[in-house]
């Protein structure tokens, strides 16, 4: 997928500021965007050291994120309410966290999903928050990737 144009950018932006719930999420959203406005492939290195400012950082900060990406993907949902990860790697575990972030958070319980990401080591934890973040990235590109996976 390409970089966000500046509209959806825009969308993007604003659908974080209403998935940030709580006063302290609100500090994980300028990453998260930056990181979910770049092209996957090509915003590697970008969103690296967006990864490597948020692990290094507080903590809070990190959960924060992993909970408004969750909140945010939380309508990406099959009809029965599902969450499905599509692709060649759909069955990897790093897929399935993801995935299990998302259902937790449409199931009101992002403690659990955190929970869950927390007992894995920190480059773990970066790699399941770069894969929310591009699904972000997918969402606002205009790619349905819950629809593809109905399809297919």
């Amino acid at each position: 997928m390409p970089d966000l144009t500046t509209s959806q950018a825009s969308e993007l932006a604003a659908a974080a500021d209403a998935a940030a719930v709580l006063p302290s999420q609100h500090a994980a959203i300028p990453a998260l965007c930056r990181m979910a406005a770049l092209d996957p492939v090509t915003g590697r290195a970008a969103n690296t050291r967006e990864l490597l400012a948020l692990l290094k950082g507080d903590e809070a900060v990190l959960r924060a994120a992993f909970e408004v990406a969750g909140r945010m993907l939380a309508g990406d949902t099959r009809p029965d309410g599902q969450v499905v990860s599509v692709g060649n790697a759909s069955s990897d575990p790093l897929m399935l966290l993801a995935a299990g972030v998302i259902q937790s958070s449409m199931s009101g319980e992002p403690a659990h999903a955190w929970a869950q990401v927390k007992q894995h080591p920190p480059a773990r934890r970066a790699a399941v928050l770069a894969v929310l973040a591009s699904w972000l990235n997918y969402h606002f590109a205009g790619l349905d990737p819950i629809a593809l996976a109905v399809q297919v």
